[in-house]
């Protein structure tokens, strides 16, 4: 009888612990130190050569950290991976690696808002061309000047989707480096590196970590592409702390089970704001009336929380959103809690959405789907009286 391969939910729960190794404890200790010892001159000349591998200097890693990193890799299958202090850096760290003065990268038009305010900002005065781009106008971009490309599918607001195959290819082709947040997913709903995409990042602050209490990012990659990343994040001083990494292990073990109640309650969701008049336009990429839907379906597994929507300017936004008592305002998602927030645009690019409409994102908490449904049909109730 063959082996047969663990499954994902499975591997979750027994990788990266090793209780024979500390004590008995099925959840790994964490280690604080900066400074690491070396037992003679030999071993600290061969940490020096491998420091990236081996212990050697608490900022570029210690158990902790390299635990982490070390179970990452296993989960996206590739050959390493690297912990950095958000998701953000991780991206910005990985964008610097590839770029230079006088050079071209191709982002995605829908990205992460603060990736676009860097890169109109840092990259302008570096001397790095940035052009923005969509599945209509990313052929007529790209050319032998691009170096680099960078994909967020879904999109954080408005959840448009690259195409993600033809994007490869013609990368693959003219030699340019592909980069992929890989957030919205997670590795359970996509492994852009399966695809060919050359380096993959995830914010753990999010799903990963699951409860809105931490900040990490994780970059994950073949190994010539983790040695120029991590020359790069260590040059910046990028510095990850062990208990960030412990606390994003701690949440992988309920990942899987916490992002089914995720994707139950947006779904539920989803479908009581079809039934209400006043919401005019609803952005949920699982289901078949989205615009983005094929492309979603051929290329992940499963969804999410988040969702937006747009409703009728027919009244005080305040009086919608300070009638809701279980969803609360606040940025970010991927935490246990039900968020809500108020959006001017859908895409960094775009003009403020127009007057005669309010519109808002939506992530979908692990609280009782009717409780939540209930929530909202309070604050609609409230918005629409005379």
């Amino acid at each position: 009888m063959g082996k047969k391969r663990i499954n994902i939910k499975t591997k979750l729960i027994h990788s990266g612990i090793n209780p024979n190794e500390h004590q008995g404890s099925l959840s790994n200790p964490i280690y604080k130190n900066s400074t690491l010892i070396f037992k003679d001159y030999d071993n600290y000349l061969d940490a020096k050569k491998h420091k990236f591998s081996k212990p050697y200097y608490g900022r570029i890693g210690n158990a902790s950290t390299k635990a982490f990193e070390a179970l990452m890799s296993k989960l996206y299958e590739c050959d390493s991976c690297i912990a950095t202090s958000s998701g953000l850096s991780a991206i910005i760290l990985s964008l610097h690696t590839f770029l230079e003065k006088d050079s071209e990268c191709l982002i995605t038009e829908n990205c992460y808002e603060p990736v676009y305010n860097f890169a109109n900002n840092v990259f302008k005065k570096l001397g790095i061309n940035v052009k923005y781009f969509s599945n209509i106008n990313f052929n007529k971009l790209v050319s032998k000047k691009t170096k680099l490309i960078y994909m967020e599918s879904p999109g954080s607001l408005n959840y448009k989707i690259e195409d993600i195959e033809k994007i490869i290819t013609i990368a693959k082709k003219m030699k340019i480096v592909t980069i992929f947040d890989n957030t919205w997913a997670t590795f359970l709903g996509f492994n852009p590196l399966k695809l060919g995409v050359d380096v993959v990042i995830e914010s753990a602050t999010k799903y990963i970590s699951g409860h809105s209490d931490n900040f990490c990012g994780v970059i994950a990659t073949d190994y010539n592409n983790f040695l120029k990343i991590k020359t790069t994040t260590t040059r910046y001083g990028d510095y990850v702390h062990p208990e960030s990494c412990n606390t994003a292990m701690r949440g992988l073990k309920t990942l899987n089970s916490r992002m089914e109640v995720h994707c139950n309650n947006a779904q539920k969701i989803y479908s009581f704001l079809q039934k209400k008049k006043i919401v005019q336009k609803i952005y949920f990429p699982p289901s078949k009336n989205d615009d983005e839907h094929q492309l979603w379906k051929k290329y992940f597994l499963s969804g999410n929380g988040l969702l937006s929507f747009s409703i009728l300017n027919n009244n005080d936004i305040r009086i919608f959103l300070n009638n809701l008592k279980l969803f609360k305002i606040g940025f970010s998602w991927g935490g246990f809690e039900s968020l809500i927030l108020p959006i001017n645009k859908f895409s960094p690019i775009t003009k403020h959405s127009k007057k005669s409409l309010h519109s808002f994102r939506i992530h979908a908490g692990l609280e009782s789907s009717d409780d939540l449904i209930n929530d909202l049909e309070r604050g609609f109730f409230k918005y629409e009286e005379k």
